[in-house]
């Protein structure tokens, strides 16, 4: 079992520690399950209330807290963003699994594929035809790399992922379980009472450091490449169609649509089930509120939220103004 001492984690992390730093821990859990060996944490300073009788009574040897935090009874490691501490003491106790293949016996991968010596391809895995994959990638279990599919360093992709064929995903990437990426977009065209598919021969294209989470969907373009930018995070079950074109280290939230060529800026928010009507675009360091719903141009740095869209405080207003709408209108009918 992994351990450390509190002046090691604190250097990790750039924290400072305050009590005992020789102390040592070998895992990390919170406050209420800790043992007498572990770390525990403390998000924020208005959280300490909030859990004032659980950081009287813990086992834990240790607290990670913010710089702001109150006076605590057992040594703690402090900094500006608690979270960083959290992280580092998450990452130290878990290390990344280590495999004793490369390429599993029951892995298929295309003697047309360039795999790196040093990338893992999990079992029932397929590598198709002119696929690339780069060095310390890891392909997991039954997920699929098509026809000339880019993964670049590091980039990990869970059990069940479909990379189609001609998308590519850059370095540091980490892809969850189920996701497509590269499906065809959703184009059709009536003639004479038949819906007559449009081929989409275009491709995804995501940058470094992503994140995409669980049974995602991303469309490849028509003609030309939907793109998710650099540093984005997305959460689970979210589609992004065809054409779409999102910007860098964006905040995309679980049940989130995007209709075709939507466009959204750097920075932006969407929080919960928000959806677009697509041929649009949201600026940069824009936020929209959960299950909003945008059907047309965001300017940036805008809070916007409902349906129809507009700024998140009239929102509000207009919310508060709904709740007293049954006593407005018993009013009405006494006079």
């Amino acid at each position: 079992m992994k351990s450390i001492t509190l002046k090691e984690l604190a250097n990790l992390c750039g924290g400072k520690v305050l009590g005992d730093d020789n102390i040592f821990a070998e895992n990390i859990a919170p406050l209420n399950l800790a043992k007498e060996n572990e770390l525990s944490f403390l998000s924020g300073a208005k959280n300490y209330a909030a859990h004032l009788e659980e950081v009287k009574t813990t086992k834990a040897v240790a607290i990670i807290a913010p710089e702001d935090a109150p006076d605590l009874p057992i040594p703690s490691i402090r900094l500006k963003n608690p979270y960083l501490g959290l992280v580092a003491a998450l990452n130290y106790f878990n290390p990344p699994a280590e495999y004793n293949y490369n390429i599993h016996e029951n892995a298929f991968v295309s003697p047309n594929a360039i795999v790196d010596k040093t990338a893992v391809i999990g079992p029932m895995a397929v590598v198709d035809d002119g696929a690339v994959i780069k060095a310390g990638a890891r392909i997991d279990a039954q997920a699929y790399i098509g026809r000339n599919a880019f993964v670049g360093e590091n980039s990990h992709l869970n059990p069940g992922v479909r990379l189609l064929h001609n998308c590519k995903i850059g370095a540091n990437c980490i892809i969850h379980a189920n996701a497509v990426i590269g499906s065809d977009g959703f184009g059709f065209t009536p003639e004479k009472g038949v819906h007559v598919k449009v081929p989409q021969v275009g491709n995804v294209v995501i940058e470094d450091n992503v994140e995409i989470g669980a049974c995602v969907t991303i469309d490849r373009a028509t003609m030309e490449t939907t793109k998710i930018g650099e540093g984005t995070k997305l959460d689970n079950m979210i589609h992004i169609a065809h054409n779409v074109e999102i910007g860098k280290k964006c905040i995309i939230v679980a049940q989130v649509g995007l209709s075709g060529s939507t466009i959204l800026e750097d920075y932006v928010t969407l929080a919960g089930q928000v959806g677009t009507t697509g041929h649009l675009r949201i600026g940069k360091g824009t936020t929209v509120a959960a299950r909003g719903v945008v059907t047309g141009n965001v300017e940036p740095n805008s809070f916007v939220s409902g349906f129809p869209l507009k700024p998140h405080s009239e929102e509000r207003r207009i919310m508060v103004a709904q709740r007293q709408l049954p006593d407005l209108i018993k009013k009405v009918r006494e006079l």
